[in-house]
């Protein structure tokens, strides 16, 4: 092996073996920092507008769970952004994938209500927190909204729904839960196209049990949270009464009365046999009353028409009873009284 000159070694660390002088690595990129929103509304105004009256606008920098305020807390620290004007020097939400644009929200809210958003329903579908959430503010026009001169209020808009929504509930539910839509049309349902209720009052959307209720117990502990009266226990119950209130009711709307899933006598034929009355042959021939005779009007199926229209008619304490029936095959458990 030929013997190499310390001038010659200098050389060739210099030079690189192939004679070539090598490249030096490019010097770090240079950290953004911080530039407030005053200098992001210099260019985004009406959006800047909108963000001021936002609930996430009134939050101040040292409330949030990130390292800076304001724009800054989800977009990052702008000072790049703004000497370059540079789109990808800011981190952007508009063609950020769903579980990239969660990560950001997950910075402040993972220890609150969406504490359990990994596992939830909407997750796992693919929704994400801006697919219900307008995080700046509604773009709805307010245009009452004027001065005590009868001038109107600039970037005057309406507030923003509860939570920052794109829409009220249940027209935001309504979006994708098509079916619930068509329920809340029937005759009977629970009072949500009216007002008194939300999706939200029964269900978490951001939960994590199979229909995201409000409950980590039973389903009919979330009913009788306003049925009190069906809480029971009772001494004598109604089996699917104590295992889920849906066994019978859809919550969302039917056409039978009292959000039943069928009308009487048929949902109770599921799983009851046809009562004995029912098939009864009634008598033709005149009953007599002390000197008066009368014939039977409705004729030998009168006790069909009779037991075959609504169990409830005897059988009314559908959900429990502390005192016992009368009849005699039912052991007092047939729930008349």
């Amino acid at each position: 092996m030929p013997s190499v000159t310390r001038a010659g070694l200098a050389l060739v660390l210099i030079l690189g073996p192939a004679g070539v002088r090598a490249q030096s690595p490019p010097p770090p990129a240079a950290a953004a920092s911080a530039v407030g929103a005053e200098t992001c509304a210099t260019c985004h105004e009406d959006l800047a507008k909108q963000f001021t009256r936002s609930l996430h606008g009134a939050i101040a920098a040292f409330e949030t769970r990130t390292e800076h305020g304001k724009c800054e807390a989800c977009h990052g620290a702008g000072s790049l952004h703004a000497d370059s004007g540079d789109a990808t020097l800011i981190r952007s939400f508009k063609d950020a994938t769903s579980s990239d644009a969660n990560q950001t929200c997950l910075a402040c809210h993972r220890q609150d209500h969406a504490m359990e958003w990994a596992g939830s329903m909407h997750a796992s579908s693919g929704v994400g927190c801006t697919s219900c959430h307008t995080i700046h503010q509604s773009r709805q026009v307010a245009q009452k909204l004027t001065t005590a001169d009868g001038l109107a209020i600039s970037h005057a808009t309406a507030p923003a729904f509860k939570g920052s929504l794109s829409k009220s509930q249940p027209e935001l539910c309504f979006d994708c839960h098509k079916e619930q839509r068509m329920q809340f049309m029937q005759s009977s349902r629970h009072p949500v196209r009216e007002g008194r209720m939300t999706c939200a009052t029964c269900h978490d959307p951001h939960g994590t049990n199979l229909t995201s209720l409000k409950t980590s117990e039973r389903p009919n502990d979330l009913c009788i949270s306003c049925h009190a009266s069906k809480a029971g226990p009772f001494v004598f119950e109604h089996a699917p009464v104590q295992e889920s209130c849906m066994t019978c009711h859809n919550p969302h709307g039917t056409v039978a009365n009292n959000l039943l899933k069928q009308g009487e006598p048929f949902l109770c034929l599921q799983c009851h046999e046809m009562h004995f009355h029912s098939a009864r042959i009634a008598p033709t021939v005149p009953a007599g009353f002390g000197n008066t005779f009368s014939n039977n009007p409705n004729g030998k199926t009168g006790f069909m028409g009779a037991f075959n229209t609504k169990c409830s008619n005897c059988h009314n304490k559908v959900h429990g009873s502390d005192l016992p029936s009368q009849g005699v095959t039912g052991g007092g458990k047939a729930l008349t009284r």
